[in-house]
């Protein structure tokens, strides 16, 4: 009846680890330049380096002639935890100034970006702002390919 216990005990515990920053994503196919789908490549990029460091550039232009829309350039680090992918923004400026306000100046603590997709040709992001009082607002999921 001990070694019975004994093994519960055991199989309990084991499967009680708290284990939050192990991933199943392959890290190798997260490296390298990414390009979100449907926008103009060279305004809408994400390179994610394997020494942590990302460089990004976001405007939301459809064609790369459009004046219209803002292109932010962003640099910073990050980290993989689980599924979830963290930056920290170390410099931000425009590259493009078009004739649009844009809400790129100032990101907000609570966001959240889950990596929903991963493989040698895709990467699929969902960003979401979670403020911990059970309300979740999705602000949408991107596509990306190399």
């Amino acid at each position: 009846m001990k070694k019975v216990i004994g093994l519960l005990l055991v199989v309990f515990v084991c499967s009680c680890s708290d284990d939050d920053s192990s991933t199943s994503l392959d890290l190798n196919l997260l490296y390298g330049q990414w390009y979100k789908v449907g926008l103009c490549q060279e305004q809408n990029s994400l390179l994610l380096n394997s020494d942590g460091t990302y460089e990004s550039f976001s405007s939301g232009a459809i064609d790369c002639n459009n004046p219209e829309p803002d292109t932010y350039k962003f640099t910073g680090t990050y980290t993989i935890n689980g599924n979830f992918y963290n930056s920290n923004v170390l410099t931000s400026e425009i590259v493009i100034d078009g004739t649009n306000l844009s809400v790129f100046d100032f990101e907000d603590p609570n966001l959240k970006r889950e990596i929903l997709g991963l493989s040698e040709t895709s990467l699929v992001i969902k960003s979401y702002i979670d403020n911990g009082d059970n309300h979740i607002q999705l602000l949408g999921e991107v596509t990306y390919e190399h």
